[in-house]
């Protein structure tokens, strides 16, 4: 699969979605984490592989996390393998850091 590089340790994959939303799959190397965010909207997180934990908890193989707007979170991976995840979205994420919100139009996300 072609993954595309956001950043060091961290890939992702778009997928088709008919929705309007957004649909991917992101692989983060152990120890990396997301930039500080909240939702716009909600975010479905299914974990395929490895685990992370942020603020709600530990979410490993099989975990969903449902998210929305009230959510500010920061996952960072706690496993030896990178963590695959299928991840939902209908809304831009919203960066609560002066660096995410300045990578933001770069990224897409």
């Amino acid at each position: 699969m072609p993954w595309k590089k956001l950043v060091s340790g961290i890939s992702y994959y778009d997928l088709d979605c008919q929705s309007g939303g957004v649909s991917r799959l992101m692989r983060i190397a152990p120890g990396k984490n997301i930039l500080p965010h909240t939702h716009k909207g909600n975010e479905l997180t299914l974990v395929l592989q490895g685990s992370f934990c942020d603020e709600i908890g530990r979410f490993a193989r099989g975990d969903i996390a449902d998210l929305d707007e009230q959510v500010e979170h920061q996952p960072l991976v706690d496993s030896n393998v990178d963590c695959i995840c299928l991840i939902a979205t209908d809304a831009p994420l919203k960066f609560t850091t002066l660096l995410g919100r300045l990578v933001q139009p770069v990224t897409g996300f």
